[in-house]
């Protein structure tokens, strides 16, 4: 199904906050795009080394969890952390364990087997860490909010439980000691899309600034846990938006210098150098971290991230790097059977959410297929993985008006009672059913969304931002953009039209040769009013020089645009992002393709540009 284009906003900006964007219409055209529109927004991408962060017991409970913990210690009792399996869990762990140490009390963590004991909280660990163990106090990193009965056990053992967590709330929260949850405040408040390790560094914040008496000490203390929050950030794809973006920011500039010896070698075998950026932890820290919860043992991540000893890191980056080829193995395998699957059963066009599942299918990946389904088909995918005596499944949704994925299944617990545990966010969710529900449940969740997006266009839409003549893609356009840095959720990368452009040469990429790099030149239109299939985009700028060849490149999809090329012959239009490419210390740039379209296909609307992306000769870019 072909992607649909359509102009992030074509709102106005006044010459007031024009002004507030450094005079650069550029900038502020990309922020007004993204919903940043006055001066209280502005300040979380201007300037942002003035924002100063949200006290702790803005998170409603933190106080409750604050005096509990400040007991704990004045009692000397045993403390645990226990932590998700993914990213942003064990960041949290480590970043707890590392702040407890840093006011000199010993604690110890927990991290379940995705394996053997599953997502969340689980009787048979609560029985070991209280009885074996003896802990008197167990604080929740990422998980937790959705163990109602587990919690209740906990306190019949005489176990005290905290949770911080940062996932959708429940109809029925756990009777914990304190739930510090971000989720409850308003969408407005800078906290609410706090990940796990923004909430695990709140307390953090709290608990340092309480037993640090030196104020520089304390900062410096505080400061060093931020390489971190960036890792669980950009990893567990929270929005870069508010204080996360802060948060983001000032992380990745201590990931840069960082001295942990686990997150160097981390960053050294992703390919970063001195300035660590969202793409070295989307791309390589976190599927290695990611890998181990995966496959075999999360806490091996934890221990890569709170060690000191830089033998020891070693040992452990090499273990996870190993662990995530394997992954990459059984993703692709994956992927193939669930691809043949689908082909199997036929034409699923009137269908509105794919579900399914196979007993060969390890559940540590299926998470990572689900979301290649969607962006294949654009459709809510639940993917199970069917085991002796449960399924265990994956959900990924699509961003689709007011469609929010754990919304939907808790209607259809409510409806249906299916689910032995549920829980997640809008976009993503993890489930268990018992196995003799399987194909009731194929026929349940199918239903559901055939009713809930019954005259719904599900056509995926690609965003955006304006158009551009193909030479302004230049050294001081980059800086310009770089300014906005870093992207990713809700402040993605900037995405520009370009066109009618002439296909030169092309060569294809990679082991496999899915990928594509294009050599392309602009074309010039006859005249001011020649408008190709009543588009017309792209007049002639000064200067332009039509025979200059520009580099581009496709990942993934080199079969799908060679068989669409008779379509294409000087007829091209991209939505791509330009970036730097870093090849043997050689910079060039190089235009990264989103989508392509033929030009009787482009949207005549995302060819005409709604402002000016001009910038004002008075400014002086940073950086």
């Amino acid at each position: 199904m072909p992607n649909k284009w359509q102009l992030r906003s074509k709102e106005s900006f006044s010459k007031s906050f024009l002004g507030l964007c450094l005079g650069d219409s550029l900038v502020a055209r990309l922020l007004v795009n993204r919903g940043v529109h006055n001066e209280e927004l502005l300040q979380y991408y201007v300037s942002t080394e003035n924002v100063k962060f949200s006290s702790p017991f803005e998170i409603p409970e933190m106080d409750k969890a604050f005096h509990r913990v400040k007991t704990a210690i004045e009692k000397n009792e045993k403390i645990l952390i226990y932590g998700d399996y993914d990213v942003d869990g064990t960041s949290s762990v480590a970043l707890l364990y590392r702040a407890f140490a840093m006011i000199d009390v010993e604690v110890s963590f927990y991290v379940p087997s995705r394996l053997h004991e599953g997502y969340g909280l689980n009787n048979a660990a609560i029985k070991k860490i209280r009885e074996e163990m003896k802990v008197d106090l167990m604080i929740t990193c990422d998980c937790g909010i959705s163990n109602y009965n587990e919690v209740e056990y906990a306190h019949s053992l005489g176990l005290d439980v905290i949770v911080t967590d940062h996932h959708s709330i429940p109809l029925n929260p756990p009777p914990s000691i304190a739930n510090c949850n971000p989720k409850t405040l308003a969408e407005t408040h800078p906290l609410h899309y706090l990940p796990g390790v923004g909430v695990a560094f709140k307390l953090a914040e709290a608990l340092i600034s309480e037993y640090c008496a030196d104020l520089d000490l304390r900062a410096s203390r505080i400061n060093s846990l931020l390489d971190l929050v960036a890792v669980g950030i950009v990893a567990d794809l929270a929005p870069l938006k508010s204080e996360n973006r802060v948060l983001c920011i000032r992380g990745l500039e201590v990931l840069s210098r960082t001295k942990k010896p686990g997150l160097q070698k981390l960053l050294n075998i992703s390919g970063s150098n001195d300035n660590a950026n969202t793409e070295h932890i989307g791309f390589g820290i976190a599927p290695r971290i990611n890998a181990a919860g995966r496959l075999s043992d999360a806490m091996a991540a934890v221990r890569l991230m709170i060690t000191d000893d830089y033998a020891e890191a070693e040992e452990l980056c090499d273990f996870l790097d190993s662990e995530n080829t394997s992954r990459q193995e059984l993703c692709d395998k994956i992927q193939e059977s669930a691809l043949s699957k689908l082909a199997e059963e036929g034409r699923f066009d009137f269908e509105k959410s794919i579900v399914i599942g196979d007993a060969s299918w390890h559940h540590g990946v299926i998470g990572i297929v689900a979301s290649r389904l969607v962006e294949k088909f654009h459709l809510p995918v639940f993917i199970m993985s069917i085991e002796e005596a449960i399924c265990k499944g994956s959900v990924r949704g699509i961003d689709i008006g007011d469609l929010d994925i754990f919304a939907e299944m808790q209607a259809i617990q409510v409806k249906e009672n299916i689910f032995l545990k549920y829980g997640g966010h809008k976009l993503a969710a993890g489930f268990s059913i018992a196995k003799e529900d399987f194909q009731r449940f194929l026929d349940v969740c199918k239903a559901h969304f055939r009713k809930r997006l019954a005259g719904c266009d599900v056509t995926k839409v690609m965003k955006v931002d304006s158009a551009l003549f193909l030479e302004e893609n230049n050294e001081k356009l980059l800086s310009r953009i770089e300014l906005l840095s870093p992207f990713g959720i809700d402040h993605p990368q900037p995405v520009f039209v370009s066109g009618p452009l002439k296909i030169k040469s092309y060569k294809l990429m990679g082991k496999e040769r899915k990928h594509l790099k294009l050599f392309l030149s602009p074309i010039e239109t006859k005249s001011e009013n020649h408008k190709p299939s009543q588009i017309g985009i792209l007049r002639k700028p000064n200067g332009a020089n039509f025979n200059r060849t520009y580099e581009a490149v496709l990942w993934n999809r080199a079969e799908e645009f060679i068989l669409d090329l008779p379509r294409l012959e000087n007829n091209l239009y991209i939505a791509y992002t330009p970036k730097i490419n870093d090849f043997m210390n050689e910079k060039a740039i190089q235009l990264e393709i989103k989508d392509w379209k033929a030009a009787e296909s482009v949207e005549p609307d995302v060819v005409e540009r709604v402002s000016p992306l001009s910038l004002s000769p008075s400014v002086q870019l940073r950086g």
